[in-house]
């Protein structure tokens, strides 16, 4: 049984106790009379002494997902997080912390599933300057699936994000404390384009040039622009990258890669390096808005 739960790292939804309680069976160490309400039961007994539950609510919803955890052995708050669905990995400031992209503990976790359907590809969509321009002068949305947990006497809120349903690149496994089977978590290039694109979800565009910075010299910049290019985005957000870059003082020829490989067709527009910004400057050289003062020379 330890096996099978560290597979899941130990958290347990009702999914994984299935899979653990067919595996078990093919094995030989379970009775075939012995039910999956059984074996649910039993796990969660008094006598058996093995898991407890967690429930995990969803925010302003009367809504709650139960997770088994093992009684005598902790658990990673990531591990929680990840089962919230299949296809999941951990991105955008939670991915800035794991790979040391910033000194901050950012106190949400944020996570990314798989889209149930695909995302319409928006890189051959025209867009003009006016199109931009509004799109940016207004907040970003933030999502409403936000859950929320209690673990070891501390509240976790937990952002389930959606990623499109393309072939994902980008994502590695990690070691964090507590789960033995290494939790999935985009990589340097993949984190760096999420949180270009989604600010809101990444600490804001100071630490964002922070973790620009943290990178220089680990940056993958040819992997981080196919990234950027997979993402079939109708923004041309390499102008963003190209900022950060630029005021990371990252070297000229790590700049040009960018700067090649922006979206034919708009280069010419201007961008935004986040929505509904009140105090901004302008950077003619890229084309681009950015909130007055950040990065100054």
């Amino acid at each position: 049984m330890k096996e099978e739960s560290a597979a899941f790292n130990n958290v347990l939804s009702f999914s994984a106790i299935k899979i653990i309680y067919h595996n078990l069976q093919k094995r030989g160490f379970l009775l075939q009379k012995v039910s999956f309400a059984n074996f649910r039961d039993y796990l969660v007994s008094p006598e058996a002494n093995l898991y407890k539950k967690i429930r995990i609510s969803k925010k302003n919803e009367e809504m709650n997902l139960i997770r088994l955890i093992p009684k005598n052995k902790p658990v990673s708050p990531y591990a929680i997080a990840l089962s919230l669905a299949a296809h999941t990995y951990v991105s955008h400031y939670s991915a800035l912390y794991l790979n040391d992209l910033t000194l901050n503990v950012p106190k949400p976790i944020y996570v990314k599933k798989k889209r149930t359907k695909p995302k319409m590809s928006e890189r051959s969509e025209e867009i003009s300057q006016s199109q931009i321009d509004k799109a940016f002068s207004i907040p970003a949305r933030v999502t409403n699936n936000i859950y929320i947990f209690d673990y070891e006497n501390k509240t976790y809120e937990v952002y389930l994000l959606e990623q499109s349903a393309t072939v994902d690149m980008g994502i590695t496994k990690m070691h964090v404390a507590n789960a033995p089977s290494e939790i999935p978590v985009s990589g340097i290039e993949k984190t760096l384009v999420e949180c270009t694109v989604k600010p809101e979800y990444s600490g804001g565009t100071q630490e964002i040039l922070n973790a620009f910075e943290r990178a220089k010299g680990d940056l993958k910049v040819l992997r981080m622009m196919q990234l950027l290019h997979n993402g079939q985005f109708l923004y041309p957000y390499g102008k963003n990258i190209l900022f950060y870059m630029d005021r990371a003082k990252y070297p000229e020829q790590q700049k040009s890669l960018v700067r090649e490989r922006l979206d034919s067709g708009k280069e010419k527009l201007n961008m935004y390096l986040q929505k509904d910004m009140r105090n901004k400057s302008f950077d003619s050289n890229i084309g681009i808005y950015y909130p007055k003062g950040l990065g100054a020379r």
